[in-house]
C-alpha cells in the first residue's frame, strides 16, 4: 500500500519544483525527501521523479499518480478533521424532541447556527408535545426535548432533568380604558 506522507512528499516536489525547496517546507532534509521519493517508487514500481540541473520534474506516471494523490490526500485530511472533530466532542447525533410550533422558532435557527460551526454534528428531530417529550427524555428515546411547562411535568427541581430556559413570554390581556372588565 501507498504511504501518504510519500505522497505529500511527491505533491511537494511537484509543487515546489525541486527536492530542496520540497524538503524545507515539509521540515524535512533534501536527503530525506530524496529517499522516500525513492521508496515511493519501488512501491509503485515507476520513476516518478526526474532531477536535473533545473530541479525536479514528475514524470507521466508521477503525474498520473499526482492526480490521484491530490484526491487522496484532501480524502485523508477530510477524515482527519472529521475524527479530531469527534475527539473533540464535536460530532455525532443529537436527538430532538419538540412541539410543532417550537421547531419553527426555536431549532430551525438554532440548526443553522449549528451547522455552521459545528457540520460534525448530525440532528434528528421527531415532532412531540411537551407532555410526551419530557418523558421521551427520560426514557433516553431523545436527547434533548424543547418543551413548554404543562400540568403534570417533573418539577424544577427534579434531579433526573437539567433544565435551560430558553425564552420568557410574558402574556397580558390588553383592554381599553373603562372596559367593563
Amino acid at each position: 500500500m501507498i504511504d501518504a506522507r510519500r505522497l505529500r512528499i511527491l505533491r511537494a516536489v511537484a509543487d515546489h519544483r525541486t527536492v530542496t525547496a520540497a524538503a524545507a517546507a515539509l521540515y524535512l532534509t533534501p536527503s530525506a525527501v530524496s529517499q522516500q521519493l525513492a521508496a515511493l517508487e519501488q512501491e509503485t514500481g515507476h520513476r516518478l521523479v526526474e532531477r536535473g540541473a533545473r530541479g525536479a520534474r514528475l514524470t507521466a506516471a508521477g503525474e498520473i499518480l499526482l492526480s490521484h494523490t491530490n484526491l487522496v490526500l484532501a480524502q485523508l485530511e477530510r477524515a482527519e478533521a472529521e475524527l479530531a472533530d469527534y475527539s473533540a466532542g464535536v460530532a455525532g447525533t443529537v436527538t430532538v424532541a419538540a412541539f410543532a410550533t417550537g421547531i419553527g422558532l426555536v431549532l430551525a435557527p438554532a440548526l443553522t447556527e449549528l451547522a455552521r460551526t459545528a457540520p460534525g454534528i448530525r440532528v434528528k428531530v421527531q415532532d412531540a408535545e411537551g407532555d410526551a417529550s419530557v418523558p421521551m427524555v427520560l426514557d433516553r428515546q431523545v436527547d434533548v426535548a424543547v418543551a413548554v411547562e404543562y400540568r403534570g411535568a417533573p418539577a424544577e427541581d427534579d434531579r433526573r432533568l437539567t433544565r435551560v430556559p430558553l425564552y420568557s413570554e410574558p402574556f397580558d390581556a390588553v383592554l381599553p380604558v373603562g372596559h367593563r372588565l
